[in-house]
């Protein structure tokens, strides 16, 4: 069976698109090994996908501390060889990064053997690794506005994982312990969390369920879980949610940040959203990301500096119910806009092998 390397570990809009397009492989008969970070965002978002490979690897991020910056070359340098290890021992057919810091060893290693190397850019606004590595590539799937320019340049899409599709309502509150009844918030900051909105949603709660609102709010590793009850309406507080979709189905509007991988997943629910860009990402990608889905119809956007109008403006967007349902077909019509086929096209040559195999 042929096989891929995807390099796609470090935050979950790296990690889910790896995870999409493996499950795709695995569909046409070819095989995939994931390469992730050690976070523990990592392992347990693929506690959930027990029939894939997957492998740790060595590498962190630029941050901002000086500590991350003195050890960053180092880390690079021990990214690499391990990534030599890992391409020896496997063989693959190709290597497919979706960026950060874990795509540049495996990068490297391939290249230097001749194995041909794909790059995914999901925002608006490339990435420095995607950046980096693009002279590199055999091909770079990127969406138009990415900044990224030349022949191998493609139009891309997000890939999604299978079970991000709309669900029940009723079904997908009653699996997540909410009453049917009753209109619902969910706030969500990305598979890292977001304070900023977790401490905006404790201070909203008594509000929300005066105004007959459930809230529904993902606090990221090492946050609050727990529940409470206002006025007979449920808060629940959780560090981490394995599914997603239901979540979605859930709300009734989401206040969320602005990642790529956020964004596809509320198109493809259908949910409503007040998207709060995070300031400090890398070259303000998710303010682009947000502004081109405020543009769309499909979202309102809130600067994080203006967090103090944000109860207002959720209390009355949950009132309207013609302004939800604008937004709920203008995400339909960004969803049917997602297509990412030419990622899987670039591997034909490899999952066709794996079928014959």
């Amino acid at each position: 069976m042929s096989r891929v390397l995807l390099a796609c570990g470090g935050t979950g809009g790296h990690l889910a698109p790896g995870i999409a397009l493996a499950q795709r492989l695995r569909e046409r008969g070819a095989g995939a090994l994931l390469l992730v970070s050690r976070k523990a965002v990592d392992a347990r978002m693929l506690a959930r996908y027990p029939e894939l490979r997957f492998r740790p690897g060595r590498g962190r991020g630029f941050g901002p501390g000086w500590l991350d910056r003195l050890l960053f070359a180092p880390s690079m340098l021990l990214a690499f060889l391990d990534a030599c290890w890992v391409v020896a021992r496997e063989r693959p057919a190709a290597l497919v990064c979706f960026g950060g810091f874990m795509s540049i060893g495996p990068a490297l290693a391939c290249r230097l053997v001749g194995i041909p190397v794909h790059l995914h850019e999901a925002n608006l606004r490339a990435g420095k690794a995607i950046r980096f590595l693009a002279p590199l590539a055999t091909s770079v799937h990127a969406p138009p506005s990415a900044g990224l320019t030349g022949r191998k340049v493609r139009h891309g899409g997000f890939p999604l994982r299978s079970e991000i599709r709309p669900m029940e309502r009723a079904a997908s509150r009653v699996a997540l312990g909410f009453p049917a009844t009753g209109r619902l918030l969910l706030v969500v900051g990305g598979s890292q969390g977001a304070a900023a909105l977790t401490a905006w949603a404790r201070s909203a709660a008594p509000a929300l369920a005066k105004a007959g609102t459930h809230l529904l709010c993902l606090t990221g590793p090492g946050g609050l879980d727990h529940a409470d009850a206002h006025e007979g309406h449920v808060a629940r507080y959780l560090p981490f949610c394995d599914r997603m979709a239901e979540a979605y189905a859930c709300a009734d509007l989401a206040v969320s940040r602005a990642g790529a991988g956020t964004l596809a997943e509320l198109a493809a629910c259908g949910t409503p959203a007040v998207l709060v860009p995070y300031p400090r990402a890398a070259d303000d990608h998710q303010t682009a990301n947000a502004r081109a889905r405020a543009s769309a119809g499909a979202a309102v956007l809130l600067p994080e500096a203006e967090l103090p109008g944000l109860e207002s403006l959720v209390l009355r967007l949950l009132a309207d119910a013609p302004a939800l349902a604008a937004m709920r077909a203008a995400q339909a019509r960004e969803h049917a806009l997602n297509r990412w086929d030419d990622l899987v096209d670039a591997l034909a040559p490899v999952h066709s092998r794996g079928v014959a195999a």
